[in-house]
């Protein structure tokens, strides 16, 4: 929950800034006036050969380096094939995004850039690209200095970049896997990243980053529109070097508006960062607006320390953006984390239709669900199963301070054994945090509710003392097991799809019990829960689905 973000001008800058005078090296080199060349690279060529057929092909990304690309040309690497160095293009080689210059093989099977102590391929000022079906492997490249794929801007004003695909890429090695900058306001739109794997990192698997958004003054940010879709990012452990920095994280958007990050995984990443007070999560936001996080799968992440760790977040700075159709399980950290500073710079985020299952599960003072530091945030219709206790204390649902208009709504909490089901560090009105049509179940738990200094022993002596838990006045919630078709602990699922096991059985109390969230508060919550089946909008189901 303390996640600072990246340094805006990582060391990484420097190499982009030398990599660029390289570039403009080029002059009287081949190029097309027109563009729709095809250019060719194998080990097997010659860089003083015309480089457009298989037979005339170049052998080294040097020589590609040197070629000034138009909208329409090819740059295709030998399938099989191996190329040592980098890639790099500038400012001099511009597509567009109707006709972008593109980056990938011919001839059978996949080319493979190796990167030896240097980035794999730098996009420095310049947009219009596609890259795909390649493998990008770093050597000797574990350095927060070099990125298997780096698109980085150092442009002035407010218009951006347009326009750059990264698809079917296996990036590993890396400082970071694939690292999406700007120096300064303008920076890239309309990215897109998709059916990649980045992996075996040091810093990050995928990130975005910018200069630090005033959030006083007129917001801008540096990069918008950009998607992820079905990217898997695992065993990114972080760097125990950098004591300044969360490190370790899958996939982590900061500086953008409008972005999607859908049916990707992240797992495995975190635990060796060197920051003492912050750490990573598997999929993450920050200093952003209108992010969606959906469909997507985080397991098993960690952090070095006793903060962060977790599997999904909207974090310092992040504002009108969702969390939904999400799993996090057996993640150190929260499940889902909503986390702030100054209330109103993160107002209008929502947590809906997600499962949380076993998070948690070393911290002190966590969550399943922990919220903290939010404007107008709206939670419901999740699913949260606590794990076994830790020595440290952790519950269902964590609130946390700085709350303000926050509604927690037709969801189900279940601590298992001895831990609480709501544990709010401070007694909170209801002006603050308002719980209405939830579901707590704790089979063992001496007290299920701690409530600031005070901690209550059942549901109704809780709701009896705070207030929570009514609707127009008259009682709402619920204290009765769920009845899950289950199982809901010790999951092993490997791709964002059905929780099966978080069904609701047929005799369930929890069937058609929920609030109308649209006729009662105006809430749209959609027309179907996390499986994807329809939900009826005047008796839905309590919990995801």
């Amino acid at each position: 929950m303390f996640n600072h973000h990246r340094s805006t001008l990582p060391a990484a800058t420097a190499v982009f800034l030398m990599a660029a005078a390289g570039l403009a090296s080029g002059c009287g080199l081949a190029h097309s006036a027109t563009g729709n060349v095809r250019y060719y690279l194998s080990p097997s060529g010659n860089d003083s050969a015309a480089g457009t057929s298989p037979a005339t092909a170049w052998r080294t990304l040097a020589r590609a380096s040197r070629t000034v690309l138009r909208p329409g040309d090819r740059l295709l690497l030998q399938g099989g094939a191996h190329f040592a160095g980098e890639l790099k293009l500038d400012s001099a080689d511009a597509g567009n995004a109707r006709d972008p210059v593109r980056v990938g093989t011919y001839g059978h099977g996949r080319a493979t850039i190796v990167g030896h102590r240097q980035s794999g391929i730098v996009i420095y000022n310049t947009a219009g690209i596609r890259i795909s079906g390649l493998n990008i492997i770093g050597r000797n490249a574990l350095n927060s200095r070099y990125c298997g794929i780096i698109l980085y801007t150092t442009r002035l004003g407010q218009r951006r970049l347009d326009g750059v695909t990264i698809k079917s890429m296996d990036v590993s090695g890396f400082g970071t896997g694939i690292s999406i900058g700007a120096a300064h306001e303008a920076g890239f739109e309309h990215v897109s990243v998709s059916h990649s794997r980045v992996h075996g990192n040091l810093d990050a698997g995928l990130e975005t980053y910018g200069p630090s958004v005033n959030f006083s003054g007129p917001t801008v940010y540096a990069h918008a529109d950009i998607k992820i879709s079905r990217v898997i990012a695992f065993d990114n452990l972080g760097d125990p070097a950098d004591t300044t920095n969360n490190s370790g994280s899958g996939i982590v958007l900061g500086s953008v508006k409008h972005a999607a990050i859908v049916w990707s995984v992240a797992y495995h990443n975190g635990g060796n960062g060197g920051a003492p007070r912050q750490g990573p999560e598997g999929i993450w936001a920050y200093d952003s607006t209108k992010i969606s996080i959906a469909h997507d799968l985080a397991y098993g992440n960690t952090s070095a320390t006793n903060v962060d760790g977790g599997g999904f977040g909207l974090d310092i700075g992040t504002s009108d953006s969702v969390m939904q159709d999400d799993m996090a399980y057996g993640n150190k950290g929260p499940g889902f984390l909503l986390y702030g500073r100054q209330p109103t710079a993160q107002s209008g985020n929502v947590v809906r239709f997600d499962i949380s299952s076993g998070d948690a599960w070393t911290r002190g003072s966590a969550g399943g669900i922990q919220v903290g530091g939010q404007y107008q945030a709206a939670v419901y219709q999740n699913t949260v199963v606590a794990g076994a206790p830790s020595r440290l204390r952790h519950s269902s649902l964590w609130l946390g301070r700085q709350l303000h208009s926050v509604t927690v709504r037709n969801n189900i909490f279940v601590a298992d054994k001895e831990d609480s089901i709501v544990l709010s560090i401070h007694s909170i009105n209801k002006s603050h945090v308002l719980l209405q049509g939830n579901n707590y179940f704790a089979p063992a738990s001496a007290f299920p509710f701690i409530w600031g200094k005070t901690s209550y022993a059942s549901f109704d002596a809780w709701r009896s003392a705070t207030g929570q838990e009514n609707v127009r006045g008259r009682h709402s919630g619920f204290a009765v097991n769920p009845e899950f078709v289950g199982p809901v602990l010790g999951l092993t699922r490997k791709a964002a799809s059905t929780g099966a096991g978080f069904a609701l059985r047929r005799d369930s109390r929890m069937r058609g019990a929920g609030l109308a969230l649209t006729r009662l508060f105006g809430i749209n919550p959609g027309s179907t829960d996390f499986s994807g089946k329809p939900m009826s909008p005047l008796t839905p189901n309590v919990g995801a689905q």
